[in-house]
């Protein structure tokens, strides 16, 4: 299975779909820099050069790039949301810079901004109790506090892409806050 990791900076994108679409991919072990290091190498490719492609092309793409994130989650766990984290930050990149298209799913800003919203480790109420007084509190409090806002700078640079997503006034409140957070 270690084959998967070879020669990752040589594979163009169409590589990179092939190779992490492939059914092995998604019983793949590896290490976690390995897994790093594949996610990097796709994302760059995609980052490369974001022309227009065929619908189709982007359905391929990102079925592929899920299933890397999927295995790299199985078999290194979620590393403290890793994974989660490198999907949102690629797909909203790719929404500033390709635009949406609600029928490919990598191209969707609705999910996105659901899935940003739903990983939020904190309360709203909670995390606006917290905010002001950050530095008084223990080390997990004023992590969740940091994972929230690394979350909600992802659905910031989503909003302007879902104007009447049913959550956009939670999304708005949260943004509130936002700026409070450590």
């Amino acid at each position: 299975m270690s084959r998967l990791f070879d020669e990752l900076d040589r594979l163009d994108l169409d590589g990179h779909v092939r190779r992490w679409s492939a059914p092995e991919a998604a019983r793949a072990d590896g290490d976690v820099n390995q897994w790093l290091l594949a996610a990097q190498m796709f994302a760059a490719r995609l980052q490369q050069d974001p022309v227009e492609m065929p619908a189709g092309r982007w359905r391929a793409v990102g079925a592929a790039w899920s299933a890397l994130m999927a295995a790299a989650e199985r078999s290194a766990g979620p590393q403290g949301g890793e994974w989660l984290m490198r999907d949102l930050w690629l797909r909203a990149w790719l929404l500033t810079n390709v635009g949406p298209h609600p029928d490919v799913p990598l191209l969707d800003p609705r999910p996105l901004l659901d899935r940003a919203l739903d990983a939020l480790p904190v309360r709203r109420e909670e995390a606006a109790e917290l905010a002001p007084r950050w530095r008084e509190l223990e080390r997990g409090q004023i992590l969740r506090l940091r994972q929230a806002k690394r979350l909600l700078a992802v659905t910031r640079a989503v909003a302007p892409h879902v104007g009447d997503h049913p959550r956009r006034a939670e999304h708005e409140a949260w943004q509130q806050l936002a700026d409070n957070l450590p």
